[in-house]
């Protein structure tokens, strides 16, 4: 039976956003089923893996966009929302396979809920965007989160 923190690593490794979606919603239903090992010290990866869609700019040089409630106003948010999310999966995982070795179980139960709320949120998302005839990685976006989270990568 594979464990936590390898499983979360796996999250991190995966490129397309639908299959970290859909490792997520695995591992949480895996859990919650008891057929997750307790977590492992790994060694983790320095950055989650990405397509190469979007294009990750500086914050300062990602486009300014009125948000409004056209559609192109809206695929902005839309995007630039999803994008948060997708982050937010891959930073919950992080803290998982980080550091969920050496903490109790309600701390791996928390951020595996995170994860799997994330990934729902993204799907929801994504969605959206499919339906507006857009579609995630469409925009450039920029990588503020996560490069704020390897500034602390050693460091619970």
């Amino acid at each position: 039976m594979p464990d936590l923190a390898t499983r979360a690593r796996a999250i991190l490794a995966a490129a397309d956003p639908a299959d970290k979606v859909a490792l997520t919603r695995a591992l949480a239903a895996d859990w919650r089923a008891d057929r997750v090992a307790p977590p492992a010290a790994i060694a983790v990866p320095d950055r989650p893996a990405r397509l190469p869609k979007p294009a990750l700019v500086h914050p300062r040089d990602v486009p300014k966009r009125k948000i409004g409630s056209g559609i192109p106003g809206r695929v902005a948010l839309l995007h630039a929302l999803a994008h948060i999310e997708l982050n937010a999966i891959d930073l919950a995982c992080d803290m998982l396979a980080r550091f969920a070795h050496a903490m109790p179980r309600a701390f791996a139960e928390d951020w595996l809920h995170v994860a799997a709320d994330e990934a729902e949120h993204f799907a929801l998302l994504s969605a959206r965007l499919n339906a507006l005839g857009a579609a995630y990685g469409d925009l450039p976006a920029h990588d503020g989160l996560w490069q704020a989270a390897s500034k602390t990568a050693h460091d619970l």
